[in-house]
């Protein structure tokens, strides 16, 4: 695996922060740093692919799942237009 380089500037006062957490753990400050970054981007990833819904929502989001509406006259006609746009094979 290639591996690319990332330039990060900080402050001293969080270089020394970064080190001590570092060290504490046995770890280079590279390799603490790179730990730290993917822990908190799989946090922030997640919480942004991940949908929340109160009770209420939920039940009425299966609910439509799982008895869908007929479609109305608009959505007739947009699959229409749609079909004429998309060539299937």
């Amino acid at each position: 695996m290639k591996q690319e380089r990332l330039d990060v500037r900080a402050s001293s006062k969080e270089k020394k922060r970064f080190a001590a957490a570092s060290a504490i753990l046995g770890m280079s400050v590279s390799s603490f740093l790179r730990m730290s970054a993917m822990e908190k981007s799989t946090e922030v990833l997640k919480q942004h692919d991940t949908i929340f819904l109160s009770d209420e929502a939920r039940d009425a989001f299966l609910n439509a799942l799982q008895n869908p509406p007929k479609p109305n006259k608009e959505l007739k006609q947009a699959f229409k237009e749609y079909n004429k746009l998309v060539k299937r094979e």
